[in-house]
Protein backbone atom coordinates (compact mmCIF):
# COMPACT_ATOMS: atom_id res chain seq x y z
CA UNK A 1 0.00 0.00 0.00
CA UNK A 2 1.26 3.45 -0.83
CA UNK A 3 1.74 5.92 2.10
CA UNK A 4 0.86 9.16 2.59
CA UNK A 5 2.06 11.84 0.71
CA UNK A 6 -0.24 13.88 -0.07
CA UNK A 7 -1.92 17.70 1.13
CA UNK A 8 -2.14 17.68 5.06
CA UNK A 9 -3.24 20.03 7.76
CA UNK A 10 -4.89 22.41 5.41
CA UNK A 11 -8.58 23.57 6.22
CA UNK A 12 -11.12 21.79 4.44
CA UNK A 13 -13.51 24.09 2.21
CA UNK A 14 -16.29 23.15 -0.20
CA UNK A 15 -15.60 22.90 -3.93
CA UNK A 16 -16.88 25.23 -6.00
CA UNK A 17 -16.78 24.32 -9.90
CA UNK A 18 -13.53 27.08 -11.80
CA UNK A 19 -15.07 30.02 -12.94
CA UNK A 20 -13.74 31.79 -16.20
CA UNK A 21 -10.19 31.26 -16.74
CA UNK A 22 -9.36 30.50 -13.30
CA UNK A 23 -6.06 27.69 -13.02
CA UNK A 24 -6.33 25.29 -10.12
CA UNK A 25 -3.40 23.05 -9.38
CA UNK A 26 -3.07 19.90 -7.15
CA UNK A 27 -2.05 21.77 -3.89
CA UNK A 28 -5.04 23.99 -4.15
CA UNK A 29 -7.76 21.08 -5.51
CA UNK A 30 -10.55 20.11 -3.47
CA UNK A 31 -13.53 18.09 -2.92
CA UNK A 32 -16.71 18.53 -1.44
CA UNK A 33 -16.97 18.47 2.27
CA UNK A 34 -19.61 16.16 2.54
CA UNK A 35 -18.08 13.59 -0.68
CA UNK A 36 -14.74 10.77 0.02
CA UNK A 37 -14.12 10.24 -3.89
CA UNK A 38 -11.84 6.94 -4.74
CA UNK A 39 -10.79 6.62 -7.97
CA UNK A 40 -9.56 3.16 -9.71
CA UNK A 41 -7.45 2.80 -12.08
CA UNK A 42 -7.33 0.67 -15.43
CA UNK A 43 -8.56 -3.14 -13.74
CA UNK A 44 -8.52 -5.12 -17.41
CA UNK A 45 -10.22 -8.20 -15.79
CA UNK A 46 -8.22 -8.39 -12.55
CA UNK A 47 -11.40 -8.89 -10.63
CA UNK A 48 -9.48 -10.27 -7.52
CA UNK A 49 -6.97 -7.13 -7.03
CA UNK A 50 -10.77 -5.27 -7.43
CA UNK A 51 -12.31 -7.14 -4.89
CA UNK A 52 -8.75 -6.59 -2.25
CA UNK A 53 -9.37 -3.00 -3.35
CA UNK A 54 -13.50 -2.56 -2.78
CA UNK A 55 -12.91 -4.33 0.65
CA UNK A 56 -10.52 -1.44 1.82
CA UNK A 57 -13.02 1.37 0.43
CA UNK A 58 -15.86 -0.40 3.02
CA UNK A 59 -13.86 -0.34 6.19
CA UNK A 60 -12.16 3.00 5.22
CA UNK A 61 -13.75 5.10 8.19
CA UNK A 62 -15.41 8.77 7.33
CA UNK A 63 -16.96 11.29 9.14
CA UNK A 64 -20.30 11.34 9.99
CA UNK A 65 -22.69 13.08 7.10
CA UNK A 66 -19.62 12.03 4.22
CA UNK A 67 -20.82 9.72 1.45
CA UNK A 68 -18.15 7.42 -0.43
CA UNK A 69 -18.28 7.43 -4.07
CA UNK A 70 -16.00 5.09 -6.53
CA UNK A 71 -15.38 6.39 -9.87
CA UNK A 72 -13.71 3.36 -12.12
CA UNK A 73 -11.69 5.27 -14.58
CA UNK A 74 -12.15 2.62 -17.56
CA UNK A 75 -10.62 -0.33 -19.69
CA UNK A 76 -12.39 -2.57 -17.02
CA UNK A 77 -12.56 -5.37 -19.45
CA UNK A 78 -9.99 -6.97 -21.83
CA UNK A 79 -6.44 -8.56 -21.31
CA UNK A 80 -6.73 -10.41 -17.56
CA UNK A 81 -9.25 -13.52 -17.24
CA UNK A 82 -12.41 -12.03 -15.65
CA UNK A 83 -13.98 -9.37 -16.85
CA UNK A 84 -17.25 -10.47 -16.38
CA UNK A 85 -16.38 -10.98 -12.96
CA UNK A 86 -15.48 -7.40 -12.42
CA UNK A 87 -18.71 -5.71 -13.76
CA UNK A 88 -20.27 -8.26 -11.82
CA UNK A 89 -18.34 -7.20 -8.31
CA UNK A 90 -19.21 -3.40 -9.15
CA UNK A 91 -22.98 -4.31 -9.56
CA UNK A 92 -22.97 -6.58 -6.59
CA UNK A 93 -21.36 -3.06 -4.84
CA UNK A 94 -24.31 -0.83 -5.76
CA UNK A 95 -26.69 -1.74 -2.75
CA UNK A 96 -23.36 -0.81 -0.23
CA UNK A 97 -24.59 2.59 0.56
CA UNK A 98 -22.25 3.83 -2.07
CA UNK A 99 -22.23 6.13 -4.80
CA UNK A 100 -20.58 4.62 -8.19
CA UNK A 101 -19.70 5.83 -11.65
CA UNK A 102 -17.89 4.23 -14.55
CA UNK A 103 -16.23 5.75 -17.56
CA UNK A 104 -15.72 4.22 -20.98
CA UNK A 105 -12.65 3.28 -22.12
CA UNK A 106 -10.80 2.65 -25.36
CA UNK A 107 -10.98 -1.44 -24.24
CA UNK A 108 -15.02 -0.90 -23.42
CA UNK A 109 -15.42 1.09 -26.59
CA UNK A 110 -13.55 -2.04 -28.68
CA UNK A 111 -16.32 -4.05 -27.04
CA UNK A 112 -19.34 -2.04 -27.78
CA UNK A 113 -17.96 -2.16 -31.70
CA UNK A 114 -17.43 -5.48 -31.57
CA UNK A 115 -21.43 -6.47 -30.35
CA UNK A 116 -22.21 -3.33 -33.00
CA UNK A 117 -20.37 -4.60 -35.83
CA UNK A 118 -18.35 -8.27 -35.44
CA UNK A 119 -16.92 -8.70 -38.89
CA UNK A 120 -14.93 -4.89 -39.19
CA UNK A 121 -14.33 -4.98 -35.12
CA UNK A 122 -12.11 -7.73 -34.96
CA UNK A 123 -9.21 -6.13 -34.37
CA UNK A 124 -10.98 -5.96 -30.90
CA UNK A 125 -9.73 -9.98 -30.26
CA UNK A 126 -6.24 -9.26 -30.27
CA UNK A 127 -6.43 -6.84 -27.73
CA UNK A 128 -7.37 -8.99 -24.65
CA UNK A 129 -11.34 -9.25 -26.04
CA UNK A 130 -10.35 -13.17 -26.52
CA UNK A 131 -10.08 -12.96 -22.67
CA UNK A 132 -13.05 -11.34 -22.07
CA UNK A 133 -15.30 -13.66 -24.66
CA UNK A 134 -13.44 -16.58 -22.17
CA UNK A 135 -14.99 -15.01 -19.13
CA UNK A 136 -18.64 -15.20 -20.63
CA UNK A 137 -18.12 -18.97 -21.46
CA UNK A 138 -18.26 -17.43 -25.32
CA UNK A 139 -16.33 -20.43 -27.14
CA UNK A 140 -15.18 -19.48 -30.98
CA UNK A 141 -15.18 -22.43 -33.12
CA UNK A 142 -12.43 -23.44 -35.03
CA UNK A 143 -11.00 -22.77 -38.68
CA UNK A 144 -10.80 -19.90 -40.07
CA UNK A 145 -12.42 -16.63 -38.69
CA UNK A 146 -14.75 -14.88 -41.50
CA UNK A 147 -17.65 -13.03 -41.12
CA UNK A 148 -20.11 -15.66 -40.40
CA UNK A 149 -18.04 -16.60 -37.16
CA UNK A 150 -17.97 -13.22 -36.34
CA UNK A 151 -21.24 -12.08 -36.18
CA UNK A 152 -22.35 -15.23 -34.23
CA UNK A 153 -19.55 -15.30 -31.14
CA UNK A 154 -21.18 -11.30 -31.05
CA UNK A 155 -24.46 -12.57 -30.61
CA UNK A 156 -23.63 -15.35 -28.04
CA UNK A 157 -21.59 -12.40 -25.99
CA UNK A 158 -24.66 -10.44 -26.35
CA UNK A 159 -27.06 -12.89 -24.77
CA UNK A 160 -24.41 -14.01 -22.41
CA UNK A 161 -24.32 -9.83 -21.62
CA UNK A 162 -27.97 -9.93 -21.15
CA UNK A 163 -28.42 -13.34 -18.80
CA UNK A 164 -25.50 -11.71 -16.55
CA UNK A 165 -27.60 -8.49 -16.63
CA UNK A 166 -24.75 -6.70 -18.13
CA UNK A 167 -26.86 -4.90 -20.80
CA UNK A 168 -27.87 -2.90 -18.33
CA UNK A 169 -24.51 -1.88 -16.90
CA UNK A 170 -23.31 -1.05 -20.76
CA UNK A 171 -25.61 1.46 -20.82
CA UNK A 172 -24.83 3.69 -17.52
CA UNK A 173 -21.29 4.36 -18.70
CA UNK A 174 -20.27 7.91 -18.91
CA UNK A 175 -17.16 9.82 -20.38
CA UNK A 176 -16.45 11.98 -17.44
CA UNK A 177 -17.40 12.53 -14.22
CA UNK A 178 -16.94 16.20 -12.43
CA UNK A 179 -16.29 16.54 -8.64
CA UNK A 180 -15.45 19.87 -6.93
CA UNK A 181 -11.91 20.76 -8.52
CA UNK A 182 -11.42 17.45 -10.04
CA UNK A 183 -12.07 16.01 -13.49
CA UNK A 184 -11.80 12.25 -14.24
CA UNK A 185 -11.45 10.86 -17.36
CA UNK A 186 -10.57 7.62 -19.27
CA UNK A 187 -7.18 8.69 -21.28
CA UNK A 188 -6.74 12.76 -20.49
CA UNK A 189 -8.03 15.69 -22.26
CA UNK A 190 -6.55 18.30 -24.74
CA UNK A 191 -5.08 21.27 -22.89
CA UNK A 192 -5.24 23.72 -26.21
CA UNK A 193 -8.84 23.20 -25.81
CA UNK A 194 -11.97 23.91 -23.38
CA UNK A 195 -12.91 20.88 -21.62
CA UNK A 196 -16.38 21.24 -22.57
CA UNK A 197 -16.81 19.90 -25.68
CA UNK A 198 -14.02 16.97 -26.12
CA UNK A 199 -15.44 14.22 -27.47
CA UNK A 200 -15.14 10.32 -26.87
CA UNK A 201 -12.33 10.41 -29.42
CA UNK A 202 -9.96 12.41 -26.78
CA UNK A 203 -11.10 11.49 -23.64
CA UNK A 204 -10.91 7.84 -24.09
CA UNK A 205 -7.80 7.81 -26.93
CA UNK A 206 -5.24 10.93 -25.91
CA UNK A 207 -1.91 11.03 -25.08
CA UNK A 208 -0.05 14.00 -26.76
CA UNK A 209 -0.27 16.46 -26.35
CA UNK A 210 -1.80 15.71 -22.62
CA UNK A 211 1.21 13.91 -21.54
CA UNK A 212 4.00 16.04 -21.64
CA UNK A 213 1.91 19.21 -20.75
CA UNK A 214 3.33 20.81 -17.92
CA UNK A 215 0.91 23.72 -17.32
CA UNK A 216 -2.35 25.30 -15.57
CA UNK A 217 -5.49 23.77 -16.13
CA UNK A 218 -9.33 24.60 -14.82
CA UNK A 219 -9.28 21.50 -13.40
CA UNK A 220 -7.08 18.39 -12.33
CA UNK A 221 -7.86 15.60 -14.54
CA UNK A 222 -7.56 12.12 -13.17
CA UNK A 223 -6.89 9.38 -15.46
CA UNK A 224 -6.21 6.39 -16.98
CA UNK A 225 -4.89 4.50 -19.92
CA UNK A 226 -1.09 4.89 -19.87
CA UNK A 227 0.90 2.48 -17.87
CA UNK A 228 3.11 3.56 -15.41
CA UNK A 229 5.42 1.78 -12.97
CA UNK A 230 3.94 3.80 -9.86
CA UNK A 231 0.99 7.09 -10.12
CA UNK A 232 2.06 9.61 -12.22
CA UNK A 233 1.28 13.00 -9.90
CA UNK A 234 1.66 16.46 -11.66
CA UNK A 235 0.23 19.65 -10.43
CA UNK A 236 -2.38 19.11 -12.75
CA UNK A 237 -3.12 15.62 -13.41
CA UNK A 238 -2.68 11.71 -11.48
CA UNK A 239 -2.05 9.25 -13.64
CA UNK A 240 -3.21 5.99 -11.97
CA UNK A 241 -3.06 2.93 -14.64
CA UNK A 242 -0.43 0.82 -12.89
CA UNK A 243 -0.82 -2.01 -15.50
CA UNK A 244 -2.89 -4.19 -13.32
CA UNK A 245 -3.05 -6.83 -15.43
CA UNK A 246 0.53 -7.93 -15.76
CA UNK A 247 1.81 -5.98 -12.56
CA UNK A 248 -0.57 -7.55 -10.26
CA UNK A 249 -1.05 -3.16 -8.87
CA UNK A 250 -3.80 -2.09 -9.29
CA UNK A 251 -4.06 1.56 -8.03
CA UNK A 252 -6.88 3.59 -6.12
CA UNK A 253 -6.93 7.27 -5.18
CA UNK A 254 -8.43 8.48 -2.22
CA UNK A 255 -10.07 12.34 -2.27
CA UNK A 256 -10.95 14.14 0.88
CA UNK A 257 -11.22 17.71 1.13
CA UNK A 258 -7.76 18.66 0.03
CA UNK A 259 -6.26 15.93 0.96
CA UNK A 260 -5.35 12.52 -1.69
CA UNK A 261 -3.55 9.53 -1.07
CA UNK A 262 -3.23 6.46 -2.67
CA UNK A 263 -4.99 3.15 -0.94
Amino acid sequence: MFGWFGKKNKPTQSAAKPAGNRKVGLDDASVPEAVVAYAIGDIHGRADLLEQKLTKILADPVKEGQKKTIIYLGDLVDRGLKSRQVIDLILNHEDQGIDQVWLMGNHEEFMVRFLDDAPNSLEWLTYGGAETLLSYNVSVAAGAFNAEKAIKVSEDLNAAMQAAGHDRFFTRFRDSFELGDYLFVHAGIDPERQIAGQGPEILRWIREPFLSFSGALPKVVVHGHTVTEEPTVRNHRIGLDTGAYYSNKLTCLRLEGRDYRFV
